[in-house]
């Protein structure tokens, strides 16, 4: 049975208008149009309408639900058809800057940077006043536009300018850089000039979002009231693995009072709710904050790109608001994004919470949520800087050489078996993937190693066993990795044996050359342990120190 309390009911048209906080600001009357949005029962298509209901706004599919515009005897009617199971009136919602860059440093993206974390891969949309097309500082893929009969998604406000440069101002030695300067940007025109606009033409762009498979959506917009529609949108973006980092809201009172909790959409649980920090890493004074609350960024001096909105001509602009603090933290997600691929939406939340420079009393608090977001440091967990292998680590991964796991490790003891190593391999020396045909029986065609197999084949750096197998899973050992980085680096032969325990060996020349080239380095005692496994940090190193010595 359909739940009628879920509707609005005309007695109650009145009430439900002031609690919008000025959502509709004229007199209910027969004759003046609103704008609405109907939900339709399960099975029902959101698409249902006749001639003389009103007109047609936006239609969401994953809400099951249309935008109108509507008479009072039209929301009426609408009301009882047994296919509607709510109606609400559409909200205003603004922007949350104040016009009046230490925020970068405050976040700390260069340590995400040295690990070439760039936002690479991420998509982004921001749903604002729009973006400047041709700001040179400014790299955007595509946009749309929501607004009711607007066309075009440029920026004629400034402010949605403004927070795609904290997101994504490309380094290209002008103006300012974004936290995520490599990810992919969309914009979506949903406010108008004034910076205003309607919750239907916020939620028509999410919905576009979606069919841009976007992983990240930035509202630096808010409103007094939570309603049913833009509610169950944002729960639909968290169900389709979409972060939503939403403004905090600046302090301006709602119906005459300043609310105990952060604005909407922040305030629900489905959206990073972010608020503002000055540069004493105070809470600055516009921003609203409360139980609500995730985390803060820097929201006051913020330099950012700009577009002048009576000249057109683009520059470069200080701004304060909760704004300007929302788009910093959905850089920290795109480089947390890149980072942990894998993460789900809640792995991401919780990394970018437990990351957090806590501020303000010991804990999560009303003033500064789990405290000032901070990027990541690297993309494993157990790779620490001050470890002999961090180093060769980090380079081989900003080169594409070396992966972690699923859970954000490296693994640096874990053994290491032969087919992976000659995966790194290939990828250290740009090896062409081959027929995944390796000759091998043993060696599966859509396994992720065949191609560099059959590369490292041909180019004879590799061979199998004398039974014609390769043994793709066997651990090498430290013998067997001489051998192939020999064979693939071509060191100068040694003259002399470094180690007492290598003599007479089929891999006595490749261990003696690679020591005398600095890439492989044996025990204390003077022994080498050829039969000992290798793990996954001393691959590591050794296919760095082979990179470093064959580059001089």
């Amino acid at each position: 049975m359909k739940d009628m309390g879920s509707k609005l009911l005309l007695a109650g048209l009145l009430a439900l208008i002031a609690a919008f906080g000025g959502a509709v600001t004229e007199n209910v009357s027969a004759e003046s149009s609103y704008r609405v949005v109907v939900g339709f029962e399960e099975g029902t298509s959101g698409r249902y309408r006749t001639a003389g209901e009103g007109e047609h706004l936006h239609t969401y599919d994953s809400l099951n639900a249309v935008a109108m515009k509507m008479n009072r005897e039209q929301i009426i009617e609408m009301q009882k058809k047994p296919e509607v199971a709510w109606v609400e009136f559409d909200q205003r919602v603004s922007v949350a800057a104040e016009r009046e860059t230490w925020g970068y440093e405050a976040t700390e993206p260069s340590k995400a940077r040295s690990w070439g974390l760039t936002g690479e891969g991420v998509n982004i949309a921001v749903i604002d006043t729009g973006v400047a097309k041709d700001h040179p500082d400014l790299n955007v893929r595509g946009g749309v536009n929501t607004i009711e009969g607007s066309t075009g998604w440029a920026d004629d406000n400034g402010h949605g300018t403004h927070v795609a440069g904290v997101l994504n101002a490309q380094p290209n030695n002008r103006g300012t850089v974004g936290i995520a300067p490599d990810a992919d940007l969309y914009a979506v025109k949903a406010l108008n000039k004034d910076g205003d606009g309607w919750e239907s033409e916020i939620i028509a762009g999410i919905e576009w979002a979606f069919k841009k498979d976007v992983d990240i959506i930035n509202l630096s917009l808010t409103t007094c009231s939570s309603s049913i529609p833009m509610k169950k949108t944002l729960e639909k973006a968290e169900e389709k693995g979409v972060l939503v980092v939403a403004a905090s809201g600046n302090k301006t009172p709602c119906n005459g009072r300043y609310l105990p909790d952060v604005m909407y959409p922040a305030r629900y649980d489905s959206v990073v709710g972010t608020g503002a920090v000055n540069d004493e890493f105070q809470r600055a004074a516009f921003s609203y904050g409360g139980n609500s609350l995730d985390v803060v960024a820097p929201g006051t001096g913020v330099y950012s790109t700009y577009v002048d909105a009576k000249t057109g001509v683009n520059g470069y602009e200080y701004l304060n608001g909760t704004s300007m603090a929302a788009p910093f933290v959905s850089g920290v997600f795109a480089l947390n994004r890149e980072a942990y691929p894998h993460y789900t939406v809640q792995q991401l939340r919780k990394e970018v919470r437990d990351r957090a420079k806590d501020l303000g009393p010991k804990g999560k608090d009303k003033d500064f949520g789990h405290g000032l977001v901070q990027a990541p440091v690297n993309p494993f967990k157990d790779v620490s800087s001050g470890r002999w292998y961090y180093e060769p680590v980090r380079k081989l991964y900003v080169d594409g050489t070396v992966t972690g796991f699923r859970n954000a490790t490296f693994r640096p003891d874990g053994k290491i078996s032969r087919q992976d190593v000659v995966t790194m391999l290939g990828r250290t020396l740009n090896l062409e993937e081959k027929d995944s045909n390796t000759g091998f029986p043993d060696v599966q065609e859509n396994s992720y190693s065949a191609g560099y197999i059959s590369a490292a084949v041909e180019k004879g750096f590799i061979n199998g066993f004398p039974d014609g197998t390769f043994a793709p899973r066997k651990n090498i050992t430290r013998g067997d990795m001489a051998v192939m980085l020999d064979r693939a680096f071509q060191f100068p032969e040694a003259g002399r044996s470094y180690f007492s325990d290598v003599n007479g060996r089929y891999y006595t020349e490749a261990i003696n050359a690679a020591a005398k080239a600095g890439v492989l380095s044996g025990y204390r005692d003077g022994t080498y342990q050829p039969s000992e496994p290798v793990s996954r940090a001393e691959l590591a190193k050794a296919l760095y120190e082979s990179k470093e010595y064959s580059s001089r």
